[in-house]
């Protein structure tokens, strides 16, 4: 018997949607829908966040089901720089509720969790303790969000 490969990706990538705010809340809200769609048909979960310059997104699921919905996220012109802070075998989903949660991170004078988050310096390092960080933080917030 095969055992299938369990993975957790988690990535950093640079906004590229350009518009007013109202219209990149648009995109974001049809990406999100996507996703989810996508991701619930292959079983593939994860969370995503967004801070008006950066996306970071885990994905969790079985390495067949999940190279082609990353694949078509690197196609995605809707950000550039896409940088893989770990990809890793798991042992189980943390983000298992969720075909796609959306982590906001709302404009409150820096008290939010991600508020800090090094986003370019993730993207510079790519470095292990980044992605720990993001995947910690975003699993925090998405379990008070059940």
């Amino acid at each position: 018997m095969v055992m299938k490969k369990f993975l957790r990706i988690v990535y950093c990538s640079r906004n590229s949607v350009i518009g007013t705010r109202a219209e990149v809340e648009v995109q974001i809200r049809n990406i999100l829908a996507a996703a989810r769609t996508k991701n619930k048909a292959a079983r593939v979960t994860g969370a995503m966040t967004f801070n008006g310059n950066w996306f970071a997104q885990v994905l969790e699921g079985y390495a067949d089901d999940l190279r082609p919905i990353f694949d078509r996220i690197r196609r995605d012109r809707r950000h550039t720089d896409i940088k893989i802070l770990t990809s890793t075998e798991a042992s189980r989903r943390l983000f298992s509720l969720w075909s796609m949660a959306y982590v906001d991170t709302p404009d409150d004078d820096g008290r939010h969790p991600l508020a800090h988050f090094a986003f370019e310096a993730a993207l510079i390092n790519g470095a292990e303790p980044e992605a720990e960080q993001l995947l910690h933080t975003m699993g925090q917030l998405a379990r008070k969000m059940t």
